[in-house]
């Protein structure tokens, strides 16, 4: 037989529309016949009453109902509003004699035939563990309302008996729940001792990663330095060979600067001595002229030194002044030499 645990918290889809009705906050069943009565379903806007009768499916994941008008509000099912658990807290168990057994924990239900299978009772989280959780079927003779579920003595006793006593039944889930702790320990220990390998190897491989993406990029370092350094070193020779040509053309600049400063100071000595040269023998030619003028006297060095300057040179006889020297014809400017 299927059973399920619980159902809350499930959403409700109506078939017809394939729209979200809402979702279960409450399953309303009844532990004295263990049938369910329906669900209470809120969609955002309130609480509204899903009957059983008009439950299509219940699944493990979803509640398919028919349409979204089944959604009724609670007013409209009776039934559903008088069982609604108005209190936050989980419904006491207790026995006709006033012995308090616990809470109703979980209920399984049958989702074809829509009944209450069996019930939880827990006593709370320690003495759970230490006795167990009780579970219960649908007792003859149990009533519950809507504040308390109460067993018959009768009952309980009963279930006492055939199970050795209550603190024996009680030891029986115990051990149970020992056995499912010890289980998952034990996984917990498997799983953890699976992860630190897992993470061992994995650790490893990020290792083994970054010493090769260390190596390679100390490589491409390596590698992109030597691309650097003949360039650079490229650039040296190139910058040298770029020096020593400069170098040459101003040599050879400087050289013929020098060769056209000296021709135009030979040219312009040249054309100096041929002007004295020239003015010395006009100078001579006047006074051999002089002299052929005055033959009863000869000219004393009295008579040159009386006369006055104008007429020791007669004025047409005079010597042009010198002219300045050529500037020697070079692509730069002449430069005088050094004597």
């Amino acid at each position: 037989m299927r059973e399920i645990r619980s159902i809350v918290g499930l959403r409700v889809l109506s078939v017809e529309e394939g729209a979200n009705v809402g979702t279960v906050s409450q399953v309303v069943v009844d532990l004295a016949t263990g049938a369910v009565l329906g669900l209470i379903v809120s969609d955002g806007a309130g609480d509204r009453g899903v009957l059983a009768a008009d439950i299509k499916t219940i699944g493990s994941d979803v509640i398919m109902v028919s349409s979204k008008t089944v959604a009724t509000v609670l007013s409209a099912t009776p039934d559903l509003e008088s069982r609604k658990q108005l209190s936050p807290e989980p419904l006491a168990v207790f026995t006709a004699s006033g012995k308090r057994l616990g809470t109703v924990s979980s209920v399984f239900i049958d989702p074809y035939d829509k009944v209450v299978t069996r019930y939880e009772v827990s006593s709370g989280p320690l003495k759970d563990l230490a006795d167990g959780v009780l579970i219960l079927p649908v007792l003859p003779g149990t009533i519950h309302g809507r504040d308390a579920v109460i067993l018959p003595d009768e009952q309980v006793q009963q279930l006492g008996r055939e199970a050795g006593g209550w603190r024996s039944r009680f030891g029986q889930w115990s051990e149970g729940a020992r056995k499912q702790v010890q289980q998952v320990s034990e996984q917990a220990e498997k799983l953890y001792e699976t992860g630190s390998e897992t993470v061992k190897k994995e650790a490893e491989v990020v290792r083994a990663r970054a010493t090769k993406l260390s190596e390679t990029a100390g490589e491409t370092v390596k590698k992109e330095a030597k691309v650097v350094r003949a360039k650079a070193a490229k650039f040296t020779e190139t910058a040298g060979e770029t020096v020593k040509k400069e170098a040459k053309v101003a040599r050879e600049r400087a050289s013929k600067l020098v060769e056209a400063g000296s021709e135009a100071v030979k040219k312009e000595a040249g054309a100096v001595r041929e002007k004295a040269a020239d003015l010395t023998a006009k100078t001579r030619e006047a006074v051999a002229n002089l002299g052929d003028k005055e033959e009863a006297a000869p000219i004393t060095d009295e008579d040159v030194a009386g006369k006055p300057a104008e007429e020791a040179v007669p004025a047409d006889q005079a010597a042009a002044p010198a002219e300045p020297a050529a500037q020697a014809e070079t692509g730069d400017e002449a430069q005088p030499t050094e004597q």
